[in-house]
């Protein structure tokens, strides 16, 4: 007896954990001798993170086998489907394998390219971030804009495979507060928002923030970290180090929480079960994007 075929959604969620560098193969590209996450072809030059992609050429990006197929290929998303079904590949190592349960894996939000400009100019004007780097970390494929107009942060793990998603808002409410959160299915303890230095290599030292914005934020104010830090964020205060840290593991740790009242107790409760954590403390303001702001950018 033949097996039934896999209901419309399940099939849907198979193929789109589908391995992206193999499909990129399928699909015309071939990869950069120079660099082992960009793969070309005539007209597009991807980059390659786990299950999300961005093409520099088309200056857009997405999630997914699925959406990788829609963007190389002049097709619907049947014909896509049945495209990847014509390529008789297992989902990727790199994810858990569909399951039905919508909380054991990130649902990232999607990308808008035409939100990108607002937010943008929210996180240049309002947080006064150097364009330059969010670019930069736009193009790496950490940064992207979702269709209600938020910053979204791509979370990893230390071998950059998608763990979920810093989100937040750059459009206030009444009380002039803006959105903050995670994508569902996010799990801290999996992996965080975080940034190499331009020369990457065995971490010297790591240093902690409350969010991605910090992360950026202490990216821009050199005087105030150690030289080559990577940064992480822990999407909040942690009282131990998240288990994904140690994978990298740095020379040294630095705490980098907010100094109030909460990050301070944060901080003292982490130094008491790791001792050889230091503390980090913006000088003079809150946290790292207040400082940004004093220093004006």
């Amino acid at each position: 007896m033949s097996r039934s075929p896999l209901p419309p959604a399940r099939r849907a969620d198979r193929l789109r954990q589908l391995p992206l560098q193999q499909v990129a193969r399928q699909l015309g590209y071939r990869r950069d001798p120079r660099n082992r996450q960009r793969w070309k072809r005539a007209g597009s030059v991807l980059s390659i993170r786990g299950q999300r992609f961005f093409d520099h050429c088309a200056d857009r990006g997405g999630g997914g086998a699925i959406d990788l197929v829609l963007h190389a290929r002049p097709c619907s998303f049947l014909q896509a489907l049945r495209f990847l079904d014509s390529l008789a590949l297992q989902p990727s190592a790199c994810d858990p394998p569909p399951s039905g349960r919508t909380d054991d894996q990130p649902v990232l939000p999607p990308v808008c390219r035409a939100c990108w400009p607002p937010v943008l100019r929210h996180l240049v004007r309002r947080r006064r971030l150097d364009p330059r780097l969010l670019q930069r970390t736009r193009r790496q494929g950490l940064l992207w804009a979702d269709p209600r107009r938020n910053a979204v942060f791509l979370c990893r793990d230390r071998h950059g495979r998608p763990t979920g998603a810093e989100i937040a808002g750059t459009r206030p409410d009444l009380r002039g507060r803006t959105f903050k959160g995670l994508a569902k299915g996010t799990r801290k303890r999996r992996g965080g928002f975080w940034l190499a230095p331009p020369r990457p290599r065995r971490p010297a030292c790591l240093l902690l923030t409350e969010s991605a914005i910090d992360a950026l934020s202490a990216r821009l104010l050199p005087l105030h970290r150690p030289p080559a830090a990577w940064i992480a964020s822990t999407a909040g205060i942690a009282s131990r180090i998240p288990a994904w840290l140690p994978a990298f593991p740095p020379q040294a740790v630095f705490c980098g929480y907010d100094a109030d009242p909460p990050g301070e107790r944060a901080a003292a409760a982490l130094r008491e079960r790791h001792p050889g954590i230091r503390r980090l403390r913006p000088p003079g303001a809150k946290d790292w994007n207040a400082l940004l702001l004093q220093r004006g950018g």
